[in-house]
């Protein structure tokens, strides 16, 4: 009897074995390798804008860090900040509203803006807090458009700024016809903007999977992030 409950364990065992090792295949049928990842990035053009002797490192250290359940990696110069890939920055949510941190953000990029030939030219800024009414306004014109960032807005604008911020450069890369657009990744402190085409973007969403921390469209990141759309006018 124990050598027939032997014999039945273990064929419960093989089939059970089996059955994981071709769920595992399948998975891993559906998975990119870091090689595959960063050999289709620089296909698609991620590092057309970098300095070619950084080029290989960047590479290097996106395969050695390379997780689809986490966030893309960079390599940032220690000095100004910039991303050597040109395209992939910090953006803390608290530093963009506080004042002076939208222009401040503006000029952080400004890099980015060379590289990929778009034009940001800020004639007129107003921000201002109203003590009577406890309420922010805060507009700027750009290339000679008056954008609405906050009116008579009372909350904590952490995410609205961030919002505003991508809303507002997407509108002029549209406007010149830049195919590279800023993109949205986490929030708060630790929130981060990328520059892609619409490829680019394409790609690295199929690849990967957490939505708190990938690169997301505006409209899809104020939703994961609890932004609530504005009434500007």
């Amino acid at each position: 009897m124990k050598k027939l409950t032997l014999i039945f364990g273990i064929i419960i065992g093989l089939i059970v074995f089996g059955a994981f090792r071709k769920k595992s295949k399948g998975n891993s049928n559906q998975k990119v390798s870091a090689t595959e990842f960063v050999a289709e990035l620089e296909k698609l053009g991620y590092y057309k804008y970098a300095d070619k002797k950084n080029i290989d490192s960047l590479k290097n250290d996106l395969i050695e860090n390379y997780d689809p359940t986490n966030e893309l990696v960079s390599i940032w110069d220690d000095d100004t900040g910039v991303p050597l890939d040109y395209r992939y920055y910090w953006c803390d949510g608290e530093t963009v509203y506080e004042e002076g941190g939208f222009t401040e953000l503006l000029e952080q990029v400004k890099p980015t803006f060379e590289k990929i030939g778009l034009k940001i030219d800020v004639t007129d800024h107003f921000e201002e807090w109203d003590d009577n009414n406890k309420w922010l306004n805060h507009r700027i014109t750009i290339n000679g458009t008056e954008y609405v960032i906050f009116k008579n807005f009372k909350d904590y604008g952490w995410g609205e700024a961030v919002m505003r911020f991508a809303q507002i450069i997407n509108q002029e890369a549209e406007n010149q016809g830049i195919k590279e657009k800023i993109y949205l990744a986490s929030g708060g402190n630790d929130g981060r903007l990328i520059f892609l085409t619409k490829e680019l973007y394409d790609y690295i969403y199929s690849v990967y999977t957490n939505e708190q921390w990938k690169p997301l469209e505006v409209k899809e990141w104020i939703k994961v992030m609890n932004v609530k759309p504005m009434k500007l006018n």
